[in-house]
């Protein structure tokens, strides 16, 4: 993502389930809404849990989000900011997506997805 000439975000995918984020960069205006895709390489993709976390400039990894559902969205907050991140899930494409809405330029980050298998196991 850009604003002006600066960049706001990078993703990356990791996990124990393959991801991969085909797109390196994304930009757009300040207070529109964008989406960042997440392919999972799973078997087992109605059982996966997707993380979504976020790397600002010279700070820690934050975790942002999960999802299990393909059913529904998952609302999250970043910072103090309350329903600013959406999550979802699609069983069709094998995909999650990550929605940052009205962006601003502190939502420049490195923005990561990983995917974990949940499957619950009856001893």
């Amino acid at each position: 993502m850009f604003i002006g000439n600066s960049p706001l975000l990078l993703t990356v995918g990791l996990g124990l389930s393959k991801v991969e984020q085909f797109q390196r960069s994304v930009s757009t205006e300040v207070k529109k809404s964008i989406d960042i895709p997440c392919k999972i390489w799973s078997t087992n993709f109605e059982n996966d849990v997707i993380h979504w976390y976020w790397q600002k400039p010279n700070q820690a990894l934050e975790h942002l989000i999960y999802i299990i559902s393909t059913k529904s969205a998952v609302q999250g907050s970043m910072g103090k900011r309350s329903n600013k991140v959406e999550a979802r899930k699609n069983s069709q494409t094998l995909t999650s997506i990550l929605t940052i809405k009205s962006v601003e330029k502190e939502d420049m980050a490195i923005y990561y997805c990983a995917g974990w298998d949940y499957t619950v196991l009856e001893l």
